[in-house]
């Protein structure tokens, strides 16, 4: 048979579900809708561009299949008694469940007197991870006993259960009930043996008096317990999880003896899913993934009419729905019938609400702990892609690279966008790096798109999403908002109406700067490190003279000091130098530290000879740079006037990023100037490891260490903590 099978829904509640999923097949035709008239059924038929009946006997005698989706007897329905008239006309017939197993019994003997096909339809069982719980279950089964069943359902899918514990058994009996413990409180608790397993159902056994299925805790938690652990179909919705047992081995000494086994109990991890990128919604599954199933009964039932003529399939099938029925019926007999319950509107839970407060309120220590190398290196990858769509967005605005296959020179690109002169170089940074991320390719005479063209909804849903994802996770709120108002601001930005100073120094005040250089992760990171540094070398020497230089908002100095009082150091130091180009951030330092008797403060422009001059050298143990050397005009030049600053066992702190920083392209660029380093030729805001290694080289510097290193999982945020030493040559050991 090649032509299209005409199909019929019966019932328009749950029916709705089913209309969807004949539209989507090749191999069906909606032909009607038989149902009661409503304006809900009127609204199916005109949505669904079919015909309404509202009497059995106008249906056409041309329809193929009946899909009756409306209670059965055993529900209070008519859903029996119009799968027997519609397999009496020579239709074929799918049931929706719940059934009672004596009408099932009369729907077989029936379909068998008339030569129809007839089944049973239940999405449950064809739920992705319903059927992969099942799959991988019985592998399991394969090679251990079941030990227990544990079960937590509600009731309106009760016959479900049964039908899955019936897929996954094959054979349900023996079984029966063995205890039951009722109340009027949410779930009841129903003790069953089924093939001699010890299976525990917890039942919401509740309907909501004014709809009933539309108040339920839960539909299915499943757990299988095995010898060697637990299976869990978590949800029907997923995901499937297995949780090895702990098992420790007879040893005398467990702690430290247990290092030293590697048996496959002890290494294996302790939960394992098996569907990593697990991320359904409601909306996704009530309008794809139920459809979806549905469709798969519907064709069932199509296979067994078009190429199962002897009904092996059926009546094999048929045994299983009526054992499945037989186990449903002892169920719902042993809980007897649904409490009532009328349910309290509230506004819905936002756990988006919870999660952002619980990251808020939790300590960067924990919060690192949270991290992973791959979590971290999927924050960057959005968060660059955020910043170059941003960044292309503004150029397409103004009418340029919104082409494919047209090439753009520079200079039109120049003359199409209003960018104030002294920033002239960002554009060419922003070519550089689109072109390198392959949102443009660089050709001979110019720049060609080679990425579809932006819209400002666009871009902006992509910044919502990384800010509702990342905040308080790799940075504070406030400083993830930092980046999107600058990516708001662009235009702005590009001709100078906005100042990016006074976007980081908001009515003046230091927050988001704070949070920006000591509350990311990163920051966090790097401080800790320099700190630990710091006071590992200030604890072997006496009269340890520290210069800060660009110390700014205090972000590192604060972390270093308070370690330095923490381990009692201060003894140790003769002068700790807080110095910036700024007044503003001696004034706020000087507020801030008053209490420290060994800080001294000191305006500093590190470009500026006559200020370098003021430093003796040969004075320092220890200088501090943190963020500061990407905002110079030549890195080796200042470097060179610092090495001359130190003592001979001194030693440099330098925290940089390394290599371009994307972020930073939309934002403290506008707080820059064009270097005239290594950087000149690349067009680049930041320096590469690589680089960095050559000035340092070049200058007399070794490089003892980088951190973080290649492997950590810190390495994706692109920043970089190098430790010099005064020592002629050498290469990085880090």
């Amino acid at each position: 048979m090649t032509r299209k099978l005409r199909v019929l829904v019966c019932g328009t509640r749950f029916g709705q579900f089913y209309l969807e999923a004949i539209q989507k097949s090749n191999l069906f035709e909606l032909s009607g809708i038989l149902a009661q008239g409503s304006q809900r059924s009127r609204s199916c038929a005109s949505v669904y561009k079919t015909d309404l009946y509202t009497d059995i006997e106008d249906v056409p005698k041309d329809i193929d299949i009946a899909c009756i989706v409306v209670p059965t007897s055993i529900m209070g329905g008519s859903g029996t008694e119009l799968a027997i008239q519609f397999m009496k006309k020579g239709i074929h017939v799918l049931l929706e469940q719940p059934v009672h197993y004596q009408n099932l019994l009369e729907c077989y003997r029936v379909a068998k007197q008339y030569n129809v096909k007839f089944i049973v339809g239940d999405l449950y069982v064809n739920l992705p991870y319903v059927t992969k719980f099942i799959g991988i279950a019985q592998k399991i089964m394969e090679k251990e006993d079941l030990v227990y069943l544990n079960v937590d359902m509600a009731t309106q899918v009760s016959f479900p259960l049964a039908h899955i514990l019936a897929k996954l058994f094959g054979n349900l009996q023996p079984w029966g009930v063995k205890d039951f413990i009722s109340d009027n409180m949410p779930f009841q608790i129903l003790s069953i043996m089924i093939k001699g397993v010890p299976t525990t159902i917890r039942a919401q056994n509740q309907v909501d008096v004014v709809v009933s299925d539309s108040y339920m805790h839960l539909m299915h938690q499943i757990t299988l317990g095995f010898d060697s652990g637990k299976l869990t179909l978590f949800d029907t919705n997923g995901p499937v999880v297995w949780t090895p047992r702990m098992q420790i081995p007879d040893i005398a000494l467990i702690p430290r003896e247990l290092k030293q086994q590697s048996s496959y109990s002890l290494t294996t991890p302790v939960f394992e899913g098996f569907e990593p990128n697990y991320n359904s919604t409601y909306q996704e599954i009530l309008t794809t993934t139920w459809p979806s199933a549905i469709l798969k009964d519907v064709e069932r039932l199509y296979n067994l009419i078009t190429k199962d003529m002897n009904s092996i399939e059926m009546r094999k099938e048929g045994q299983q729905i009526i054992q499945t029925a037989q186990l449903w019926s002892d169920i719902t007999s042993a809980l007897g019938y649904p409490n009532d319950y009328r349910k309290t509107e509230k506004p819905f839970l936002n756990i988006e609400e919870i999660k952002t407060q619980f990251r808020k309120e939790a300590t960067m220590d924990y919060r690192y702990e949270q991290l992973t190398v791959d979590s971290v290196q999927q924050a960057v990858a959005k968060f660059n892609e955020v910043c170059l769509k941003t960044i292309l967005l503004e150029l397409q605005k103004n009418n340029t690279l919104n082409t494919k296959g047209k090439v753009y020179r520079f200079d039109d690109i120049n003359s199409s966008i209003k960018i104030a002169e002294n920033f002239q170089f960002v554009l060419k940074r922003w070519l550089t790096s689109l072109a390198k991320h392959d949102y443009l390719i660089c050709v001979h005479t110019g720049y060609v798109l080679n990425y579809p063209v932006l819209t400002s909804d666009e871009v902006q849903r992509d910044w919502l999403g990384l800010k509702s994802r990342w905040s308080e996770q790799l940075m504070p709120e406030k400083v993830m908002d930092y980046f999107y108002r600058h990516a708001l601001l662009l235009g702005d930005l590009l001709t100078g109406k906005q100042s990016a100073v006074q976007l980081l120094f908001q009515d003046g005040e230091m927050d988001i700067a704070t949070a920006l250089y000591k509350e990311t992760m990163i920051a966090y990171y790097l401080n800790n490190e320099v700190s630990n540094i710091v006071k590992a070398r200030i604890a072997l020497k006496n009269e340890v003279q520290l210069l800060e230089i660009g110390a700014g908002t205090g972000a590192t100095s604060t972390v270093v000091i308070d370690a330095i009082i923490n381990n009692q150091l201060q003894k140790n130091i003769k002068r700790y130098m807080f110095s910036d180009v700024s007044s503003y951030f001696l004034n706020e330092a000087k507020k801030t530290f008053q209490d420290i008797n060994w800080m001294d403060y000191m305006k500093l422009d590190i470009e500026n000879e006559t200020d370098m001059s003021l430093i003796e050298n040969d004075s320092q143990n220890i200088i501090l740079a943190a963020g500061v050397l990407n905002n110079v005009k030549n890195t080796k030049e200042v470097l060179l006037r610092l090495k001359l600053l130190l003592k001979n066992d001194g030693m440099v702190l330098l925290t940089e990023a390394d290599g371009e920083s994307l972020q930073i392209l939309i934002s403290q660029v506008f707080m820059m100037e064009p270097a005239d380093d290594k950087r000149k030729g690349t067009s680049s805001t930041f320096l590469t490891t690589s680089q960095w290694l050559e000035i340092f080289n070049e200058v007399g510097f070794k490089c003892m260490s980088i951190q973080p290193d290649k492997g950590h999982k810190l390495y994706p945020l692109g920043q970089r903590l190098f430790v010099l030493e005064k020592i002629e040559g050498g290469s990085c050991n880090g």
